[in-house]
């Protein structure tokens, strides 16, 4: 045999081993990476919006939050001071992993939404807040859930998404810091500040 012709020979070779291989490369772009603790959660029975809207459409929109802008806190802000916003701005809690509006909250929320479409200049800040379970960045997702989720219902309520912010603070702020059912209870909730 001739150079040539094992050089031939040698190159088809080379070719045919590399069209065989091509077929088993898959190329795959990269998957974006979800991690499971920050996937967003929606509430798995909707909140009854009342007259607050002014279409069925538009109050879909807000409880899923489509459309709603998200409000920038700005300022400082302030407990509830006086006996009237005491008695409107009460704490809500919530289940165990959980960020749906319980019937206990859907009640609270209500009296919020009253108020603030009765003080129109009044904007509020909603604080989520979780037990010590699990770790920092998901109680700190959970809490952003809880908060979004508790908005979502004021606005599907009629009261206008730029007077209400959220913030979260994940494990960082409990009621109650005992280690215990009771205090992990009280710890997975939604707390109002009004700002200034």
């Amino acid at each position: 045999m001739s150079k040539k012709t094992i050089l031939g020979v040698g190159f088809l070779a080379v070719c045919f081993l590399a069209a065989g291989c091509a077929g088993r490369v898959e190329i795959k772009k990269p998957a974006k990476a979800v991690s499971p603790e920050v996937a967003v959660e929606e509430p798995k029975t909707a909140p009854e919006p009342t007259e607050g809207l002014a279409t069925k459409e538009d109050r879909a929109k807000a409880i899923k939050g489509e459309g709603i802008p998200v409000a920038v806190v700005e300022g400082a802000t302030r407990e509830p001071l006086t006996a009237e916003e005491k008695a409107v701005f009460k704490t809500i809690y919530f289940d165990f992993d959980k960020s749906d509006i319980r019937s206990d909250a859907r009640f609270a929320l209500e009296k919020v939404a009253d108020y603030l479409k009765k003080n129109p200049k009044v904007k509020i800040v909603i604080e989520g807040n979780c037990d010590e379970l699990g770790t920092e960045e998901y109680n700190m997702a959970l809490g952003e859930r809880r908060a979004l989720s508790a908005r979502r219902y004021l606005v599907s309520l009629g009261v206008a998404p730029e007077r209400i912010g959220t913030v979260s603070y994940g494990e960082e702020r409990p009621i109650d810091p005992a280690h215990s059912d009771t205090a992990w209870a009280l710890n997975r909730n939604c707390q109002f500040k009004i700002m200034e």
